[in-house]
Formats: structure tokens, C-alpha cells, sequence
């Protein structure tokens, strides 16, 4: 199964500048589609295995705490059983010796879209080909999903402004300026792979194995 998102009032595309300079650009001329994320429209996830989603021109983009970001959005799967999600996108070759990679910042809304989880760059971790479906390395972050226990609704992929030069003018709560993100942004173009605003995901749904039972258990 793979998804493609569209834009809040355009047709699908999945295209984007090769080069990291080029996206910058087109980034910078980059809207908001909307002012509530309940306007954002949702793509359901499967029940188990994966699902792809191309961030691009054409994708949707909103003001987020951290700033402005094209995104990804889905409606997580309606099971009633514990599963775990993984995100990773992938690097992407740009012009000639140039990779960039979108770094994915995930958030759990509830059904009133309020955020009820959020995960940061500090959580992500370089992910070798050999473990991707088609065999291309990226960044990943795996998140646990109990519906038993939180009303979990929604699943938003977007990525920090701050790594693309566009941090908000004042700090804000949420602004995922972690300790993390400031040591990227000094490190950067110091054998950092530079941030891109648009990119490929992949999403994995994985269902929690049942505990096993022990030879003494009733």
C-alpha cells in the first residue's frame, strides 16, 4: 500500500527539486493550509505492515510550534490491541555528491487533535539499507501504541523549521529546540547530512507479540 498526500487544494504530486538548495527555495514560498489541524486532510494506516508517503511540493504544510513544515498526515489504524510504529525516512541523492534527508518529527493527537505525544531528532537513529523494504538507509524512530490505554486518533510526520533556517523569531514551548537540535545547528556542515523539507517515509505498523506464557502459568 502506499499513500501519496496532496495539499489542502491541489492535485497529487510527488516531485521536488534534486537539489538541497532548490528545495530550500521552494520551501521559502511554502503556505500554510490551514490555521487548525483539523482541517488537515488524513490518510488511514494500515492494521500491520508498511505504508509509503512522499512529502513534496504538493503536500500539505502547517505552523507548528517549531515553525513552518510540509508534512505528512495519517489516521492511526483502528485496532483495540498494542502495536508499534516506526517512521523513517529516507536519505535521498540529490545533485551529484549532494544527500539530504527530511529529519521526521512525530506527534500523536487525540481525537480532538490535541497533542498528546511528540518525539524530537534526539530519538532518531540511523537505520542501514538492509533493514528497509527496497534496502535504503534513512532515519527512523519507533513509537509504541496502546490503545487500551490513550485515545490516540492521529499521527502528523513533519520536521523542526529550525533545521531549514526558518526558526521562529522567539522561542516557544514546543519549539523542538532540544539540546540535540542546537548541537546539529552548530555541527552544521561539519559532516552533518544537511535537512531537506521535503522527502520519502516509510511507515511500518508492527503488532505487539503476546507475552508467552511460562511452564508454570496457570
Amino acid at each position: 500500500m502506499v499513500a501519496g498526500f496532496a495539499g489542502c487544494a491541489t492535485s497529487p504530486s510527488q516531485s521536488y527539486p534534486a537539489a538541497t538548495a532548490a528545495r530550500l527555495a521552494l520551501y521559502a514560498r511554502t503556505k500554510p493550509c490551514c490555521d487548525d489541524p483539523s482541517a488537515l486532510a488524513f490518510r488511514l494506516l494500515p492494521e500491520r505492515g508498511f505504508t509509503e508517503a512522499t512529502i513534496d511540493r504538493s503536500s500539505q504544510a502547517y505552523e507548528f510550534h517549531s515553525g513552518l513544515s510540509p508534512l505528512a498526515a495519517f489516521e492511526l489504524p483502528k485496532v483495540t490491541t498494542p502495536y508499534r510504529l516506526r517512521v523513517k525516512s529516507l536519505f535521498d541523492d540529490g545533485h551529484e555528491d549532494e544527500i539530504s534527508v527530511f529529519y521526521p518529527v512525530v506527534a500523536l493527537l487525540d481525537e480532538t487533535f490535541i497533542v498528546m505525544r511528540m518525539t524530537s531528532i534526539d530519538t532518531l537513529r540511523l537505520e542501514p539499507g538492509l533493514a528497509t523494504v527496497g534496502g535504503r538507509a534513512g532515519l527512523a524512530v519507533t513509537v509504541p501504541v496502546d490503545p487500551a490505554i490513550e485515545n490516540g486518533r492521529y499521527l502528523i510526520v513533519f520536521t523542526p523549521a529550525a533545521l531549514l533556517g526558518a526558526a521562529p523569531d522567539d522561542r516557544r514551548e514546543g519549539d523542538m529546540l532540544t539540546p540535540a537540535t542546537l548541537a546539529w545547528l552548530e555541527r552544521r556542515g561539519d559532516a552533518v547530512v544537511p535537512a531537506s523539507p521535503y522527502g520519502r517515509l516509510q511507515i511500518t505498523i508492527a503488532p505487539e507479540a503476546p507475552e508467552t506464557l511460562t511452564a508454570d502459568a496457570p
